[in-house]
């Protein structure tokens, strides 16, 4: 939920509350959903104005968890699951704020957004690297701390409420992501018993600031030589920085009952900070106005001050007497749940890896008596803190002026609180956990379980058009409709007062139609599902029932009788191709064009050659393969021999050639490809012709995707899921979209330009839209080809008048050079006046 200031207040005030730390031959708790959005921050940058490039990020989250099993690390990644009740509230604020980045979105800017399908890769990547993972049910981060504690281990994040929980915290911003080598020395200190240098602090200060994460990440590449080995015993390990509860807490003065507290007072996702004003301005007095401190770190100083002087049982009565009636029994329940989480002992992660995972514990550390003693040699922690409150006191007191502003923030009413329950998850049916913990359900589907809400994040799409989401919403709805129909729990409608029958619904939250605000839809369930549905062994005819009703006129029978000749990780894709294709008013055949080219350019060439998008090093890598190979087609060309599909290729199937595309095809068609996977050089200059109509369409087919996902897996994966980083990028779809736009016959140009070096890709490409097109709808048929010749007539007409002006122009000069060249010398003219005149050199 994340302590407003803490943050900022620690990465100030580095060298005291960090100490360095070598990461190595250790269990690593993993904050999943924090490191997938840092990790996507540092990889995509500007490219997330395009949808996504999930390829990208996939490779990143690889190379992370190489890195770290390079250094004997076991990691264990833990995934958040739905929203509280009560922090409902924050997660509207939040959305109101993303719709407005999205609607004033400018591809160069530095602001990142996150694609649709960002989590599911993160596992998709997580998973191939054979690392254990789980989904919680509500947030991670109590379950983060009780494996931590289960395990002796420290936990990865960037999460600031792990500044106040009772385990070993690694900050995400201190970590570098490059393997380094030590020879282990018979008397070594402790790896954290040393304190950091002015110097690193400074450069944690920055690193926050900047809030770049995995810059420079590097590992051992494979094939590499590796550097000549010392002599002796030598360890690899990550540079990184850890923090404990007891550098916070110094002599004990402020004590883990004060933390929640403490917590509290600075403001967080659950109780407004507004909330606190009459304590801070009567309790607390002045915090002082000093130029050189915001106002949230001034508090935080103030508040760590004036608690170190009380109990935690006065320090709560002096709070209590200073808020409203209707606030105080929602922070006492805030506080009550926030001891109990720091001691927290029941850790599902534990026992549900343990039973998943063979030797899911390879490092379980003892408490070593350095950490048992490490309060003890917190005692220089208050002198040096000390000086340091001394030195922003006087400066205080210099730029202190006269009396602080008064807040214009309105009061806001808090909810009711919540009745705790000790075991969330004793809330969810056993059916529905064992398929939510092993990261099969996407988080929603808590939401729409528990709160019966569906929180629907906007994407990159046009806002005077409806909502990418909506286009998906009948799949939405019959996921809603499974959910309460599970056979013999059959949830019962509600009658009202009046005797009534109140419907079963959700509600949809989402963005509104051309303004910046939040729209909420009641959304009830209008049918039962067509089959019923048993969750130990559900029917996979549900699938076929969202065609049945939804796209009549897909020929459903046929539709996945033909689904048969596809590979079986592109079954579900092309389904929802399909219904994309029938029921958005928005997409067009180059749409289907752009998507087709996508997934056989990453399908087939990022599995057979090293993946790498920059221009410069790929020929720095592969210029000498790419010269070789150019020179031989054309000597071959130059001979007349034709490249062809060898015989024995022939007689397979045309999905099982892709095996057999040769490195140098995959060479060649990379390498005129890839400028397209970058952001065109246009729009720096003139990025208002970034066009949010045409990411519309995609931005719809994501959502298709996610939906037909979801359904999918809550059916046991009748279908393989979508592998999206094999599949979906989102800068090369918008520049191929905005390439292929201006040709009149689309398969004739990617037959001769972008897929002239592989007739394999080509026949592949050619056998795919081959099978859509007996599913495209007949009103979309003609569409693209009339729009296409119209701006190819008016091009040729262009071209034919400046050809008829440059053929008039020569002929104009050769009839003057012509006549020039016949024309008789005139006589040499003898002016008699002129004196001069005879003195004419001929």
């Amino acid at each position: 939920m994340g302590v407003r200031g803490l943050t900022s207040y620690i990465a100030q005030r580095a060298e005291i509350y960090l100490k360095p730390f070598e990461l190595h031959s250790t269990a690593l708790v993993i904050d999943g959903d924090n490191l997938a959005c840092n990790l996507y921050k540092d990889v995509t940058g500007c490219y997330s104005a395009f949808g996504g490039d999930y390829d990208d990020f996939y490779r990143a989250v690889v190379q992370f968890f190489q890195v770290l099993d390079e250094c004997n690390i076991r990691p264990y990644v833990l995934m958040d699951g739905g929203y509280e009740e009560r922090k409902l509230r924050t997660v509207g604020k939040r959305l109101r704020g993303k719709i407005s980045v999205i609607k004033r979105i400018n591809p160069n800017a530095s602001i990142t957004l996150f694609p649709l399908h960002l989590k599911e890769v993160f596992v998709d990547a997580v998973k191939d690297c054979g690392v254990p993972v789980m989904r919680c049910v509500f947030e991670a981060d109590d379950e983060l701390a009780a494996l931590a504690r289960k395990l002796n281990c420290p936990v990865l994040s960037y999460d600031s409420d792990f500044y106040i929980h009772n385990v070993k915290y690694i900050p995400l911003i201190t970590l570098t992501v490059k393997v380094l080598t030590k020879q282990v020395k018979a008397h070594s200190k402790p790896k954290d018993s040393r304190d950091l240098r002015r110097a690193q602090a400074k450069h944690m200060e920055k690193r926050a600031k900047a809030n770049k994460i995995v810059g420079g990440m590097q590992s051992s590449a494979p094939g590499a030589v590796a550097p000549p080995a010392k002599p002796g015993k030598t360890y690899n390990y990550l540079d990184c920085c850890i923090y404990r509860v007891e550098h916070l807490c110094g002599r004990g003065t402020l004590s883990a009952e004060k933390l929640p507290l403490f917590a509290a007072l600075l403001g967080n996702d659950y109780i407004a900070r507004s909330a606190f004003r009459n304590f801070f301005a009567a309790g607390m007095g002045k915090a002082g106005r000093s130029k050189k401190l915001k106002q949230q770190q001034r508090r935080i100083r103030v508040t760590l001050q004036w608690l170190r002087g009380e109990t935690a049982e006065s320090a709560l009565g002096k709070v209590l007497s200073r808020l409203k009636k209707s606030q105080r029994d929602s922070l006492v329940a805030q506080v009550h749940a926030a001891i109990e989480g720091y001691s927290n002992e029941l850790c599902h992660a534990y026992d549900f890896f343990e039973a998943h995972y063979e030797n899911a514990f390879p490092y379980i550390e003892p408490v070593s008596e350095a950490e048992e003693s490490d309060a003890e040699e917190a005692l220089d922690l208050d002198e040096e803190l000390s000086e340091v409150e001394e030195e922003e006191q006087q400066q205080e007191e210099e730029h202190n002026e006269a009396a602080a502003k008064s807040h214009s923030e309105d009061e806001e009413e808090e909810p009711e609180p919540e009745l705790e329950v000790e075991d969330k998850t004793l809330m969810f049916p056993q059916w529905f956990l064992d398929k939510l913990y092993p990261v099969h359900l996407s988080r929603f589907f808590v939401d729409l379980l528990h709160l019966r809400k569906y929180i629907n994040n906007p994407q990159i799409e046009h806002f005077p058009h409806h909502d990418s989401n909506e286009l998906a919403l009948p799949i939405l709805n019959y996921v809603f409709a499974l959910l309460h129909h599970v056979e013999g729990a059959e949830t019962k409608p509600r009658v009202n007062g009046e005797g009534v029958v109140q419907p079963i619904e959700y509600t949809y939250m989402t963005r509104a139609v051309r303004v910046t605000n939040v729209r909420y839809y009641k959304m009830p369930i209008e049918e039962p599902p067509a089959y019923r549905f048993v969750p130990a062994a559900p029917d996979a005819r549900h699938l076929r029932a969202i065609f049945d009703s939804k796209v009549p006129h897909a020929q459903t029978e046929r539709l996945f009788e033909r689904l048969e000749c596809l590979p079986e990780d592109l079954r579900l894709y092309f389904l929802a191709i399909v219904y994309w294709l029938h029921r958005s008013e928005h997409c067009d055949l180059l749409h289907l064009h752009a998507l087709l080219l996508c997934l056989v350019v990453l399908r087939t060439i990022d599995v057979t050659i090293p993946a790498e998008r920059e221009v410069k090093a790929f020929h720095r890598r592969f210029g000498k393969i790419l010269k070789q190979e150019r020179a031989v087609r054309d000597k071959e060309a130059a001979e007349g021999i034709k490249r062809g599909v060898k015989p024995s290729l022939l007689e397979l199937p045309v999905p099982e050639r892709m095996s057999h595309v040769p490195k140098s095809d995959c060479y060649l068609v990379q390498e005129r490809l890839l400028p397209h996977f970058h952001m065109q050089e246009i729009f720096k200059k003139k990025f208002d012709l970034y066009s949010t109509t045409v990411l519309h369409a995609f931005a719809e087919f994501q959502a298709v995707v996610y939906q037909l996902n979801g359904l999918n897996s809550l059916l046991d994966h009748p279908v393989a899921s979508p592998r999206m980083n094999q599949l979906y990028c989102g800068a090369l779809l918008y520049n191929l979209y905005d390439l292929l736009r201006h040709r009149p016959d689309v398969r004739y140009h990617v037959q001769h330009y972008l897929l002239s070096d592989s007739q394999l890709m080509f026949d592949f490409y050619c056998f795919l839209f081959d099978w859509c097109a007996d599913f495209i709808p007949s009103w979309k048929q003609t569409q693209v080809d009339q729009a296409a010749l119209k701006v190819q007539q008016k091009k040729r007409y262009k071209k034919e008048r400046q050809a008829a002006r440059k053929a008039e122009a020569t002929a104009t000069a050769a009839t003057d050079a012509t006549a020039a060249a016949n024309a008789e010398p005139e006589d040499d003219f003898y002016d008699l006046n002129n004196k001069f005149c005879a003195l004419k050199v001929c």
